[in-house]
């Protein structure tokens, strides 16, 4: 039994998201016409699908959450291509969306060039503001500084701490494969030979 999320369900979602946003866009589309409200989703939709509750706060309100078909946490380049393909999906009667009636895995048209799914569990019980910062905050730490002094200085601290952060980072992922295959998500065959790729990548 699979526990993949259906159409109407995410539909809900969508619709509680624009609840959420409606005042924001207006306000911004004013400070910034007619690119305002792209701005305000490219804030909203990428961020909180890239971050601990991976998916909006519709989503969580709904009990669902996104994840890589092979596991993991989605990426915030993976957010931003999910979110530009969404818009695709949009297009010519939302077929994009229609297509979750169809595919065995109920996924979008923007769920499979993103190589996500979408499942019914539980977020965790995380405040959506607190994380939305956070995830702005690291996203924006994360740029380039511009200046060879912040690069080598950053470098001899950050080499001492990669392989531990590479090690959590697939534990949590064959964790979160574990939870995958323990709701159905995905197939027994599927988690064993994913789960072996990540300990294969431990082991090197």
């Amino acid at each position: 039994m699979t526990n993949y999320a259906g159409f109407w369900r995410r539909f809900i979602a969508v619709l509680i998201d624009g609840l959420i946003l409606i005042i924001p866009a207006m306000i911004l589309n004013l400070v910034i016409p007619f690119i305002g409200s792209i701005v305000l989703v490219l804030l909203y939709k990428p961020v909180f699908e890239s971050s601990p509750l991976q998916g909006t706060p519709g989503k969580a309100m709904m009990g669902m959450m996104i994840f890589p078909i092979n596991g993991g946490r989605v990426t915030f380049k993976q957010a931003l291509i999910r979110y530009a393909m969404s818009i695709v999906s949009s297009m010519i009667l939302c077929i994009g969306y229609l297509m979750n009636l169809f595919t065995p895995k109920r996924q979008t048209l923007h769920d499979m060039v993103s190589e996500t799914v979408v499942v019914y569990q539980e977020p965790p019980n995380l405040d959506y503001f607190s994380v939305w910062k956070t995830e702005i905050k690291a996203i924006f730490d994360g740029l380039p500084s511009g200046t060879s002094s912040t690069v080598s200085t950053s470098t001899s601290n950050n080499m001492s701490s990669t392989v531990t952060s590479t090690v959590d980072q697939q534990a949590h992922a064959i964790e979160t494969l574990h939870k995958l295959f323990q709701g159905g998500a995905i197939s027994q065959e599927e988690y064993e030979a994913k789960k072996q790729q990540l300990l294969n990548k431990m082991s090197t």
